[in-house]
């Protein structure tokens, strides 16, 4: 569960940096506990990740905890609405997975970066891509398990990988 969190985390912070200047701006959360909350960007006062939740403080009011487990999905939206659509399965491959040293990495629309990530969160491996395929050097890296997270103009995915 901490590999998720940490995921999430790192995924809202990377999202509110290249989304924070819209003032328009909604950060939408979907979790299994009920309907989506919506979120105006220039309300919120801070968000702080503990002990497995997310607390939303906005500049005035009462402030919303979430528990990461329950979490689904974080979007953004310019705009008044509340209204999450449901995500689309991943569009991208890697073969062979496990992996021992050349890693194929595919998909339908252009990639624009890739890095792989430790369990622990510290970056490995980023590079800019600008291809709709590409073949990544991990003969470097120990036997282990890792993150890989490709961006694309429309989406970030990430995927777990076994480095044999």
């Amino acid at each position: 569960m901490r590999t998720r969190q940490k995921l999430l985390v790192a995924t809202a912070l990377m999202l509110c940096v290249s989304t924070a200047q819209a003032q328009t701006t909604r950060l939408l959360v979907h979790s299994d506990e009920g309907d989506p909350q919506s979120f105006a960007l220039s309300d919120i006062n801070k968000i702080t990740f503990s002990a497995g939740k997310m607390n939303i403080e906005p500049a005035s009011g009462t402030s919303s905890e979430i528990a990461l487990s329950t979490i689904s999905h974080l979007a953004f939206s310019v705009g008044e609405t509340t209204e999450i659509s449901p995500l689309e399965p991943s569009k991208f491959g890697i073969y062979p997975n496990p992996v021992r040293d050349e890693l194929l990495v595919t998909s339908d629309t252009e990639i624009e970066t890739i890095a792989v990530f430790g369990l622990t969160g510290n970056v490995l491996l980023r590079q800019n891509v600008q291809s709709s395929t590409v073949n990544l050097s991990l003969g470097f890296l120990p036997t282990g398990i890792y993150l890989i997270q490709v961006k694309r103009a429309d989406a970030i995915s990430t995927q777990k990988i076994i480095k044999l």
